[in-house]
């Protein structure tokens, strides 16, 4: 069972935000409501939804604590859940680098597959930084991939 690296939760699931692209079709016509004469808003009546290629993951989250995981795709969520692919912050003493892509941590090899910038905000939430975020604590995290 693998745990939240911000929340030390057993995590049974990930929360994933989608972006997914897809046609719709409408009907919209005036609603000609005869007790509201003055008011004519539209309706929009869905005729017709089709979903399209290139849906988009736009985060990945800890469901207790909501903290954001560096995971970009089902790949990684999956080696996550398999253990195979751990994020560490980049400040955990039991991190060694051996060079610039081979991690030793908690007495296994990795290998380094990119370091991540996160925030942690007043309310100690952990999230993606922000161009107008001023206080903030800043801190790295690796994603480490075991060989």
């Amino acid at each position: 069972m693998v745990r939240c690296p911000f929340c030390g939760e057993k995590l049974d699931y990930v929360e994933v935000e989608c972006y997914e692209k897809c046609f719709m079709l409408y009907k919209v016509y005036p609603d000609n409501n005869p007790r509201l004469p003055h008011l004519s808003n539209l309706v929009w009546e869905e005729d017709e939804r089709e979903s399209v290629d290139g849906s988009e993951m736009k985060e990945v989250s800890c469901p207790y604590c909501h903290a954001t995981l560096p995971l970009k795709d089902e790949d990684e969520i999956e080696e996550f859940f398999e253990g195979s692919l751990t994020i560490a912050p980049l400040n955990d003493p039991r991190i060694r680098f051996l060079n610039e892509r081979r991690v030793l941590f908690k007495g296994k090899l990795y290998e380094l597959r990119r370091t991540y910038e996160l925030v942690r905000d007043p309310d100690g939430v952990v999230r993606e930084p922000f161009s107008y975020d001023g206080a903030e604590q800043r801190f790295k995290v690796l994603v480490l991939s075991e060989l």
